[in-house]
Formats: structure tokens, C-alpha cells, sequence
């Protein structure tokens, strides 16, 4: 999977997360859509734990019997959330510098 792609698929799993439903719920549908649309062999290597760490955080909210406070539950919704924008932060900048790179001939190593 290319990172212009994945960049796609993590602002649709955004769209998910942003829904105004429990975040058990939000979380069970961030995990079927992340199953069924990114494949973990297709993850560039350079992404692949930061994709895991949000993998668990959706595991971790989408568990039925973890019960948490309400503080540590807005804590986690966030660490989500910033970790899915670092991501698409991340990619995104890897897309501009090789566009750029191919714009002006240059070669990237």
C-alpha cells in the first residue's frame, strides 16, 4: 500500500472516530474498518508501529469489559486521535518531499 493510499484510509478511519456515538462503539467500528480495508502485510515498514499502537488503542476502547473512569476514557479517545493525525501527518510529508523530489529531477535516497 502506498502512502498517498494508507493517507486516504486514515482520514476515513478519522471520519469514523469522529462520529458522535460511545466510543466503544466508534472504537468496534474503527476495528472492522481497519480490518477490512488496511492490511497489516501492506503497512510500509517506516509506519508500522505507530499503525499497532492505534490498533491498540482501538482493542483497548472497543473492549467491553475494560470500564474506565471518565477522565482516563477522554485521555485515551485523545491519544487516539493524536496518534492517528501523527500518522497522517507523517505520510503526508513523505508525499510533499517525493513530489517535490520528482518535480525538480532530484533523486531521494
Amino acid at each position: 500500500m502506498n502512502s498517498d493510499t494508507l493517507i486516504i484510509k486514515l482520514r476515513e478511519l478519522l471520519v469514523l472516530l469522529m462520529q458522535s456515538r460511545s466510543p466503544g462503539d466508534k472504537s468496534a467500528d474503527a476495528l472492522r474498518y481497519c480490518r477490512e480495508h488496511i492490511r497489516e502485510k501492506e503497512i510500509p515498514m517506516n509506519c508500522y508501529g505507530e499503525y499497532r499502537e492505534i490498533m491498540d488503542h482501538l482493542h483497548e476502547l472497543a473492549d467491553q469489559n475494560n470500564h474506565f473512569a471518565p477522565d482516563d476514557l477522554l485521555r485515551s479517545g485523545g491519544d487516539l486521535l493524536l496518534g492517528v493525525l501523527l500518522l497522517y501527518e507523517r505520510l503526508a510529508g513523505e508525499v510533499a518531499v517525493s513530489q517535490y523530489m520528482t518535480q525538480h529531477g532530484a533523486h531521494y535516497y
